[in-house]
Parts: C-alpha cells; structure tokens; sequence
C-alpha cells in the first residue's frame, strides 16, 4: 500500500511532509512524496528579489561550464566574465555561454569587471591564490573542494574573507541537498532516537589516498553536516597487499592516476577511519578500493537508539529509514521520496544531470542568501577548512599510529612533513 502525499505550494509542503512521516514511522505503509504544485513554486523563490548578481568564473574547464550553466539560469545573476590561461578552452567557454569578456589574468578581470561573486572552479593548487585576491578587492568567493592544498593555505583563506567582510563558500554540493535538511529534521524531532553512530562508505573506483581528497572531502563533510566539529581521529592506512602505509608510498594524485584531478601529495589504498565529534557521536569510514565505483553504496547509515537512516549516492540522495533499536539482514528499510529533489518543474523524474544542476544553483542561491542576511553560508569556507583538517588528520593519525586531536598543528601537509623529516632521519645526513 502507498499513501501519496499531495499538497499545494512550497509553505504547506514541509507539513505536509511532516504529517506524513509521522504517519509513515509508525505504521506499515510505504510513502511517496508527490507535490501538485510544490515543484513550480519550488523555483519561484527568487523572481521578487530586486538584486542583481553580476558573477566571474575563473577557470573554464568542466566544472567551469557547470557553475556558468547553473549561474544563466538563475534570475538575478548575470554571467559577465571568464578567465582561463588554456586559449583553446577560453574560446569555447565564451562561445557556449555567450560572454565575451574573457581574460587569460584573473586579477586583470577581477580589477575591470569588479563582480559581486567569483567562482573558483580550477584545481585544488589554485584554490587559495584567486580566494585571497578577490576577498581583498571585497568579492564574494565560491570556491571548488577541497578548499586547499594544506591547512596553512585554508585559514589564509578563511581569515582573509572574515577580514574583508565577504562571504566564501565552498562546493560541498551535498550540503545543497534537500534529504539531507529533511534528514537533519528528523534528527532534531528524535525520530530515531539519540545518534550514537555514524557508518561511511566509499564509493570505490580510486585508492584510498585520491579518494580522500576527491570524494572523500564531500563524504568527511557530509559526516560533519550530521556530527558536528571532530574531537579526535584515529586511522589506518593500508596498501593493497595488507601492509601498511609508509612515507616511501607517498605519491602525487596524478602519479597514482593520471586522470584525477591535481591534489597534492596523497597516501594509502585502503583506509580506516574512526572520528570522534564533540557531541559524542563516534564515526567509522571505510575506503576499500574496490575496481568499480558504485555510486549508490556511497554514503553513511545514522545509528541511532530507536532507528536508523540510510543515505546514498554522491550528488542526489537516495534516502531509507528503519524503526526500532536493532536491525538484523532479514529487516528491510524503507524508502524516502520527496518532491524537491527527485521531480523537476513540470513534475516529471530528474536525471543525474538534472539533479546536479539543480543542487548547483541551490547552492548559489544560498550563497547569494548569506550575502543578503550577512550570515555564513550553509558549505562554509570555515567548514571546508575543517573538513580538510579531517583529511590531513586521518594522515597525521595514520604516521603516529595513534589517535590525535583537533585543532591540529603544525597546519602544514602532514605528508610533506614526513618527507622532510624521513630525509633529514637518513644516516647520510646525520653527522
């Protein structure tokens, strides 16, 4: 049996959700989310908004064309300049999106088109340089993950943006995600009782060590949207053949796959992670490595004294819920629709495509909302920066071979740490 519920704009659709799954939790019955008219609404957030937004992209690539496609369709934006150093690229971006001014020096279009918002979307090396430029010109940053290379670079960032008075958010593009505030909702209510536990999983397709930067940093913030600031980590960091990780098996990202994105120096092929958050919830997170990634085995299952929740899926969420304080592999879960992100304008299922666009302008438009209200946005410059720091943790923790605490110090890359001090341990060079 479903019970389908219908409701008739965006304000009565959160009680309507709310009264069904109270329903739902307790009873047998399967819930489907339908909204008559929940997902036109849904896009009529902005129209009465006077403000226009005029917005630059450094860096044109891929990741350069998506924010340029989510920025066009947003109605108080405007698409007004491109920089990129690759002419070929450049070219074709303009063409694609109809901007003219493009520059192949980011400071020399951010002094002459002065935007309200910069979007960086380039590789993780280029990530601090354009954020402290644009925050000391006093523009708004919106910046790719992982927010930096080290943490040294990270608090610049941070520290710049808060001195200048702008607003910096980071691409952690599930925080966007509307099961993910329903989620956070059913928390609150209690819905499954106190969270005590946190399961995250990989999704597989890269060795540990570029996971962490790449998939890993979306998953670390996911973990940190439910827990909360982390009070210790403790890893253990493997090879393929069992054994443990050393300073001899530090590589670059694009060393251990060509094809990934540059993100420094990395390490480890499988990982065990375990994160204790300050309000005492403990976390486990496993990268296995597995050869083919799956994208619907991603995610974190929230253990909680009278339940569970299970999300997946590394862009849109698919969502399950369990009731009762034990569940054994005969107890199935249960699904979770809703509306807001599984249906488009007209009412008809998203695409992956279309899903990711979607949470891509929503996250522009709570950028441009933090702006509005003077408050931070919901993915954080502060909260990339410490989902970093979870990063370079699990690496400290793993050299120490012991639990450590946060804040970390020193802030530099842990790995290029131990190099140095590996070198410097050489019997060649003492004296």
């Amino acid at each position: 049996m479903v019970l389908c519920v219908v409701y008739e704009s965006k304000q009565n659709y959160l009680g309507a959700v709310s009264g069904a799954l109270t329903f739902f939790l307790h009873s047998d019955l399967k819930v489907a989310m339908i909204g008559v008219n929940e997902a036109h609404s849904f896009w009529q957030t902005l129209e009465t908004r006077m403000d226009n937004y005029r917005i630059a992209i450094i860096g044109l690539g891929g990741m350069g064309g998506a924010h340029a496609e989510a920025v066009q369709l947003e109605t108080n934006c405007e698409l007004v300049a491109g920089a990129e150093i690759n002419p070929e690229r450049a070219k074709a971006w303009g063409e694609r999106f109809g901007v003219k001014a493009i520059y192949d020096d980011y400071e020399k279009m951010l002094d002459a088109q002065k935007p309200d918002i910069v979007i960086v979307p380039t590789q993780a090396p280029m990530h601090h340089a354009p954020t402290i430029a644009a925050a000391q010109r006093g523009i708004h940053v919106f910046c790719e993950k992982p927010t930096a290379l080290n943490l040294i670079e990270a608090d610049e960032m941070v520290e710049t943006c808060d001195q200048h008075h702008v607003k910096f958010a980071i691409n952690h593009i599930k925080r966007a995600s509307p099961y993910n505030r329903h989620v956070l909702s059913l928390i609150e209510q209690g819905e499954i009782g106190d969270v005590v536990l946190m399961k995250a999983t990989d999704k597989g397709g890269r060795k540990a060590g570029n996971s962490l930067m790449e998939m890993g940093t979306h998953l670390y913030d996911w973990l940190r949207l439910f827990g909360g600031d982390v009070e210790w980590t403790h890893a253990h960091l493997v090879q393929m053949d069992g054994r443990a990780s050393t300073v001899d098996d530090i590589k670059h990202t694009q060393e251990v796959h060509p094809h990934d994105r540059d993100a420094g120096l990395v390490l480890g092929e499988r990982g065990h992670v375990a994160f204790r958050f300050k309000n005492g919830i403990h976390a486990d997170v496993q990268f296995i490595a597995q050869p083919q990634t799956n994208d619907n085995a991603y995610g974190i299952d929230i253990i909680g004294t009278e339940g569970r929740i299970a999300i997946r899926e590394s862009v849109g969420t698919t969502m399950f819920i369990h009731r009762g304080q034990h569940q054994t592999p005969a107890d199935a879960w249960d699904p979770v629709h809703l509306a807001s992100e599984d249906l488009d304008e007209q009412g008809n299922p998203r695409d992956d495509a279309s899903t990711r666009l979607l949470l891509q302008r929503l996250m522009l438009r709570d950028l441009i909302e933090a702006i509005e209200e003077d408050r931070e946005p919901f993915a954080s410059g502060k909260d990339g920066r410490d989902c970093l720091e979870m990063i370079h943790a699990t690496w400290e923790s793993h050299r120490q071979e012991a639990r450590v605490y946060m804040p970390l110090t020193p802030r530099d890359h842990p790995l290029e740490r131990w190099k140095r001090e590996e070198r410097t341990d050489l019997p060649s060079n003492k004296k």
